[in-house]
């Protein structure tokens, strides 16, 4: 009889525990409830695969400077010599970006210019070099080469005034004027609303801080100094310096020419072999 007890109880048990394993399964047995299942703890989302990021779109490359890098164009001082040198040919506009090329160079003595300074609502927004070949240029001046410049603007970095176009001026090497050059942009009245990625070129605006010419003292013999209006022996004469002491300012050289000038006197190109410097 005990027997038979201990084989009833062995029965109950293994139906119990078939109820059990079937219940974590999600069915029921002879009307039994279906067990509930885990609680999530958040491992499985390690299981998961990795989400694809968005693509970013690629910065665009630009010359122009936030407003808080600019500073006043007038901090420069105006050029009033009324030379021509140089033109903003054209502009062009793609996706906020506004890229403006030309040349600059002083075609009347070949005063060549280092950089570019581009000027919106009063202020110095970007500047690049000069050094683009220009052989329709060098045809106006054999010393005017490499006079083409390119700039790209970000709309975004053109302030807001009444007048928000985008103006062009000359700087040379040795100079604290600003030569302005013919032509000039307009642009949007307002700035756009944009989120744009934008890169900036690393070098730094050109300093306004003047950079002075050196002066160089110079023994003039025979019947004095030919200058001429460019670097070569069959360049018209535009001027001349007596024989005798002279200090003079050395604006440029170009393969063994001196553009040189005098203070309210002439100004042109002289052969290094003939001028005794002596200092």
């Amino acid at each position: 009889m005990k027997a038979h007890r201990l084989a009833g109880l062995a029965l109950v048990g293994l139906a119990a525990l078939a109820v059990l394993t079937l219940g974590l399964r999600g069915t029921t047995v002879a009307g039994a409830p279906a067990v509930a299942p885990l609680p999530a703890t958040g491992l499985e989302l390690l299981a998961r695969p990795e989400a694809t990021p968005a693509a970013m779109e690629p910065a665009v490359d630009v010359d122009s400077r936030a407003m808080d890098e600019t500073y006043p164009v007038w901090l420069w001082t105006p050029s009033a010599s009324g030379a021509t040198v140089g033109q903003i040919e054209q502009s062009a506009l793609s996706g906020g970006v506004v890229t403006l090329s030309g040349w600059a160079g002083d075609v009347s003595l070949g005063l060549r210019m280092a950089e570019v300074l581009v000027v919106a609502c009063d202020h110095v927004i970007a500047s690049v070099a000069v050094d683009g070949q220009r052989d329709d240029i060098a045809a106006r001046h054999p010393n005017l080469i490499d006079t083409g410049w390119e700039a790209r603007i970000a709309l975004a970095d053109v302030p807001t005034c009444t007048d928000r176009a985008l103006h062009a001026y000359g700087i040379a090497h040795y100079s604290d004027a600003a030569f302005p050059l013919t032509g000039e942009v307009a642009v949007p009245a307002t700035r756009p609303s944009t989120t744009q990625r934008l890169h900036r070129a690393d070098r730094p605006l050109r300093d306004p801080a003047p950079v002075a010419a050196p002066v160089r003292t110079v023994q003039v013999g025979g019947s004095g100094l030919v200058l001429r209006r460019c670097g070569a022996q069959r360049c018209d004469v535009v001027g001349r310096l007596p024989a005798g002491r002279q200090s003079l300012l050395v604006l440029d050289v170009q393969a063994g020419w001196f553009l040189v000038a005098k203070a309210g006197s002439a100004a042109g190109w002289a052969p290094s072999s003939i001028l005794g410097v002596t200092n």
